[in-house]
């Protein structure tokens, strides 16, 4: 591993340990208070858009490292390549295939903290619902004689 994935590595590490210990009982979801779930939709935006900050950045190295392998097998090497060959060569080389198991565990946070958004954008739209159904029922008892 080089320096790069090795950071990289201790930042999915840092992720998956801050979401283990998050997932601890979810006492603002169980309650009705309007503060508690929008800090709950806040740190859900928050944790979805740091894990994807962290995917995109880790897309961008890879590209970037298998553009450097390209050139290096396509003009460095000592053996004539072809551009099918030399791609080939890039994208299985070994510091590319550690981006990209690094890339795929980003992936599987990036879905888990989006989950976790929808979760609470489902509790919000769910809230709405129950407090217009309330309000119309008001509206309809106050209406008969």
């Amino acid at each position: 591993m080089t320096e790069e994935t090795d950071k990289y590595v201790l930042m999915i590490d840092g992720v998956k340990e801050y979401l283990k210990e998050k997932k601890q009982p979810d006492d603002k979801m169980d309650t009705w208070n309007p503060h508690q779930i929008a800090q709950a939709k806040k740190d859900a935006i928050i944790d979805y858009r740091s894990c994807r900050r962290l995917y995109k950045k880790l897309t961008a190295l890879k590209e970037h490292k298998t553009y450097i392998h390209f050139l290096f097998f396509r003009f460095q090497a000592n053996e004539k390549n072809s551009v099918d060959d030399a791609k080939a060569k890039a994208k299985t080389h070994k510091e590319i295939l550690e981006i990209t198991t690094l890339e795929d565990e980003a992936e599987s946070l990036m879905d888990e903290t989006y989950a976790e958004l929808e979760r609470v954008i489902t509790k919000i739209e769910q809230m709405a619902d129950a407090n217009a159904t309330a309000r119309a029922e008001m509206k309809l008892g106050s209406l008969t004689p």
